[in-house]
């Protein structure tokens, strides 16, 4: 094709550019026209919302999983704190199976709570506390000043329990060594019970004599375990403010100090009453005198138990009932749940206090 006929096509007015013109009429090409200001807005107030609902939806799936671990933890420490006072309190007063008011006389002197009334090695009140530590020095019910204790360290308004017994198994018994035991602890205290004439003495532990570690010699040794139970109001450090269920035994230089479950806020105890002499409690009693004390059959514990760590969010019961005691909460996003038993004090004897044997 040559130039001129190439432009006499292409030139307005010519026939192919009016063909070219009619057929974009016919199909005319589309054309991008943008987004709009309201569509625009819209779009981003949706984003916003789905991004903050995907951020509610985490902080809400991570609240409640820290609201169940906290409870579940919260049930853990305090089964087993309720269980490991449940034992202390039936076993208090245990001497080896000898009744209470056999047991030896105590040593001159000896390291540990309440030495001026030697209660350590005692021979009476095998069961003690306070109610209701309102601050200075702990003082039982019997007048044992508690001088072991951290006294500014302790939770007011929580009980102090004082419990001594021997352990619920001989070291030795009747000249045989017990089957996880190969010897006695050295400095460590030991009710000796000899032969049938039951003759018995504190022992503090050293070397066994070859003649008794026997069998068949009729020689027994069980370990003496004074501990006074009591709240801390902290774990580790006095700044991490967790309540924490601690013990102070008696042991080889004194008394030691161990703290056991954390999380225990308040100890409560009362103690029923035998009024007659028949064994049965007739009533219980939220502050028992010393007499009231060594009649007692039956102990009712109960235990507020708090969470480790605040629950964001968490808007819990503020009043919890101990017993006959109420307890107000702070609102404080704690997770807090009473645990509470029946004991019966099975060894105390309190027959002893009626002036039988």
């Amino acid at each position: 094709m040559t130039g001129n006929a190439a432009w006499s096509r292409c030139r307005p007015g010519s026939p192919g550019v009016a063909a070219v013109m009619a057929r974009r009429q016919r199909y005319p090409v589309p054309r991008s026209s943008g987004i709009s200001l309201p569509a625009l807005l819209i779009s981003m107030a949706l984003g916003l919302l789905f991004a903050a609902l995907l951020v509610w939806t985490f902080a809400e799936a991570r609240r409640q999983f820290l609201l169940a671990d906290e409870l579940a933890r919260v049930r853990e420490n305090g089964r087993f704190a309720m269980a490991l006072l449940r034992r202390e309190l039936a076993l208090a007063g245990f001497h080896g199976g000898l009744p209470l008011h056999t047991a030896a006389a105590p040593p001159v002197a000896v390291d540990g709570c309440g030495v001026s009334a030697r209660w350590p090695l005692g021979d009476v009140d095998a069961l003690d506390l306070q109610v209701g530590y309102a601050g200075g020095a702990p003082q039982t019910v019997t007048g044992v000043v508690l001088d072991c204790l951290p006294a500014a360290m302790l939770q007011r308004g929580s009980d102090l329990l004082a419990i001594r017994r021997t352990a619920a198994e001989a070291t030795l018994a009747n000249g045989e060594w017990a089957a996880a035991a190969s010897g006695v602890d050295r400095g460590h205290w030991y009710l000796q019970i000899r032969g049938q004439t039951a003759a018995v003495q504190w022992w503090q532990a050293g070397r066994v004599a070859a003649a008794e570690a026997v069998p068949g010699s009729g020689v027994d040794y069980w370990r003496l375990l004074a501990r006074v139970f009591y709240v801390r109001r902290y774990s580790v450090t006095p700044a991490d403010h967790i309540p924490t269920l601690c013990a102070a035994a008696l042991a080889p230089a004194g008394m030691f100090s161990q703290c056991l479950v954390e999380g225990i806020e308040r100890i409560h105890i009362e103690l029923g009453v035998d009024g007659d002499g028949n064994g049965v409690p007739e009533h219980y009693v939220l502050q028992p005198d010393a007499a009231q004390l060594r009649r007692a059959v039956t102990a009712r514990v109960a235990l507020l138990v708090r969470s480790l760590v605040p629950v964001p969010g968490y808007a819990g019961a503020r009043r919890y009932r101990l017993g006959q005691r109420e307890f107000v909460a702070d609102d404080d996003g704690y997770i807090r749940r009473v645990f509470s038993t029946t004991v019966g004090l099975r060894n105390l004897r309190p027959a002893v206090a009626w002036g039988e044997t």
